[in-house]
């Protein structure tokens, strides 16, 4: 059997609404931010939210119910959370509370930076999850 994906993101159904440039967890239901203990899937760059009923010839539509994934290998800018330190090239990144990261290493590693924090407080990240 040939695998199914060898390079580039995956599509997966939005289960729990999720901000783009931010890290996901993976579950049964679909992707959701990932929270400072969660085991990080990857990350998302674009925003997505579940599917939501609506009317009867209703035309107007609202965020993806699926996004693309990346994972290890990419470079994608994330979101840092307020509390992080001194994130600087070469530096682990890790989870944080609402799919944002951190330098705090007692959570679960998520990448390297491969930038400085930029002034709209995103940071470049080489994806190392899932595997860790």
């Amino acid at each position: 059997m040939n695998p199914t994906f060898r390079h580039g993101p995956i599509t997966f159904a939005v289960a729990e609404a999720v901000d783009k440039f931010h890290v996901v967890a993976l579950s049964g239901d679909g992707i959701a931010p990932c929270g400072a203990t969660d085991v990080p899937f990857g990350a998302v760059s674009e925003s997505g939210a579940p599917a939501a009923a609506r009317a009867d010839n209703d035309l107007t539509h609202g965020l993806p119910d699926a996004v693309a994934v990346h994972y290890t290998g990419a470079v994608l800018p994330l979101a840092v959370a307020s509390a992080a330190g001194d994130i600087a090239a070469g530096t682990a990144v890790y989870t944080a509370a609402s799919g944002e990261v951190t330098d705090d290493d007692t959570n679960k590693q998520v990448g390297v930076a491969v930038g400085d924090v930029d002034d709209d407080g995103l940071v470049r990240v080489l994806l190392t999850c899932p595997g860790n």
